[in-house]
């Protein structure tokens, strides 16, 4: 990370700095320091109409002595100022510091503002963080994206230190996920996920274990098998499990899965050619499981995790699923496998039915799971659905405090209806287009151990994006689930 971040309890300017992002509502004034280090010219963009404080607005204004620019970012009406617009008005501060070339800087909120203090800390450091992020690992040593050292002094008080320190555990862990499901197919294969979760493990305390191809026939995994047999690359099954000493057991036990299919073609029902290059990005549920078990761990929740994610390509080859195959999944329960390009279904199949042997509380699924999803609600919220109302409240609840939104979907029986099947049990598709998220959740509801209490994500619109006018978004993977997951593992662990 080339950004450092510290805490100044004092007001702005007193020391030299080449910048201060000012966070401000609609109808705010000034504050002093401000003015006081560009002659009144804060004041005055405001009166003029220059500056009004609407979101995405932005505006740098000059001064001269220790703060020669003071970067105005605009949070929206006062009273619907949220973390997430804190968030993203930070993440476009960090962006105009950037093109600044700023050295040292600093952060500051308007005042008179109805947020916590460590709750709006913690979201802006969030937003600076991630808005630094860019995929640049696979460029040339000669590409341009060195980036200059960049520190920045957030303006609140001593009580605010540990919020600072979780926002940048949450944002880095969001960034590794980023990272994981940038990676493309040759790189970020079934085996580098598994290595990258193995190191995660060993960095911040947390046991992994890896099963391969012979583990999954011993357990009975026809539905990981079934899809992993069309590719030569060898899939992984990765079992994570953080369990600290101060485990609080009114916590419980969570257990977190995501879909790790590292390169999706369709098999032999052949997805288009056309942005077939973007299902790189068909891993990003696992990944958002790989990095909350990351930042739980790190952060030292006390509550005890399990993390899973089944990982494998779904490719053409000879010995491939054919549409028709009937696979049986760990659970004992047959699958007639209609279309061999929802495969993601399949191996959460074996993965919910593994999470079994942990005897977990409660269940959240992560996947990159149909388009439906992406027609229902586009690009700003994952649908959710499960078998417990509580847990579906709790899991939107977490989206709206961290920023990652959901959306709950109906479960009625009618929908299960559409995945029974007449030669298997259950078949892995539903009825044409017709509400395909539900159908695929119904499917998945198949193989849910009985007991806890489940929730999926489906996060296939919300996974990946290039909208950078979000604020702290970059062009490629979100890593989205990563904040949800560890806001709803600290609310679990009373925190």
């Amino acid at each position: 990370m080339t950004i450092k971040l510290k805490l100044d309890g004092g007001a702005p300017g007193r020391v030299k700095q080449d910048a201060c992002v000012l966070l401000l509502a609609e109808k705010q004034k000034a504050p002093a320091w401000a003015d006081e280090a560009t002659g009144g010219a804060v004041s005055r963009a405001l009166e003029l109409g220059d500056f009004s404080g609407k979101v995405k607005q932005q505006l740098t204004v000059y001064g001269e002595g220790n703060l020669t620019r003071v970067v105005l970012s605009g949070l929206g009406d006062a009273k619907r100022v949220s973390p997430e617009r804190v968030r993203r008005a930070a993440g476009r501060g960090l962006r105009r510091l950037r093109e600044l070339s700023a050295g040292k800087a600093c952060l500051a909120l308007g005042e008179g503002l109805d947020l916590g203090e460590a709750t709006w800390v913690s979201a802006a450091v969030e937003g600076l963080v991630l808005a630094d992020y860019g995929y640049v690992e696979l460029k040339g040593k000669d590409a341009p994206d060195k980036k200059k050292a960049l520190t920045v002094a957030v303006h609140a008080g001593r009580g605010a230190k540990k919020a600072l320190e979780e926002g940048v555990i949450v944002a880095e862990a969001q960034n590794f996920a980023r990272d994981l499901g940038n990676r493309p197919g040759n790189v970020g294969t079934p085996t580098h996920l598994a290595q990258q979760a193995q190191a995660a493990g060993k960095r911040y305390g947390f046991k992994v274990k890896v099963l391969k191809p012979a583990d999954f026939k011993r357990l009975k995994m026809g539905g990981l098998m079934g899809v992993a047999k069309g590719s030569a690359e060898p899939a992984r099954f990765i079992e994570m499990h953080y369990k600290p000493r101060g485990a609080k057991k009114s916590a419980g036990k969570l257990c977190l899965v995501g879909k790790g299919l590292t390169f999706d073609s369709g098999g032999i029902s052949l997805k288009p050619a056309d942005k077939m290059w973007d299902m790189k990005f068909d891993k990003c549920g696992g990944c958002a499981v790989i990095g909350a078990m990351a930042a739980i761990a790190r952060a030292k929740l006390p509550i005890e995790v399990i993390g899973l994610v089944p990982s494998t390509e779904n490719m053409p080859g000879a010995a491939a699923n054919k549409p028709g195959d009937v696979l049986t999944a760990m659970n004992g329960k047959t699958i007639e496998v209609l279309n061999t390009d929802a495969e993601g279904r399949l191996i959460l199949a074996d993965a919910l039915a593994y999470s079994e042997r942990f005897k977990p509380d409660a269940i959240l699924d992560f996947a990159t799971l149909t388009g439906a999803c992406m027609v229902a609600l586009g690009d700003v919220r994952a649908a959710v659905m499960g078998n417990d109302e509580d847990l579906i409240e709790a899991v939107r609840d977490a989206g709206e405090e961290s920023g990652e939104l959901v959306w709950p979907m109906p479960m009625d029986d009618e929908y299960g209806d559409q995945v029974k099947s007449a030669v298997a049990d259950v078949k892995n598709l539903g009825k044409g287009r017709l509400a395909g998220s539900i159908a695929a959740g119904w499917f998945l509801r198949n193989f849910v151990p009985e007991g806890p209490a489940w929730a999926h994500l489906d996060i296939a619109g919300v996974a990946w994006d290039g909208d950078e006018s979000k604020g702290y978004v970059a062009k490629g993977a979100t890593g989205f689930g990563v904040r949800l997951a560890y806001r709803y593992a600290k609310t679990r662990a009373g925190m």
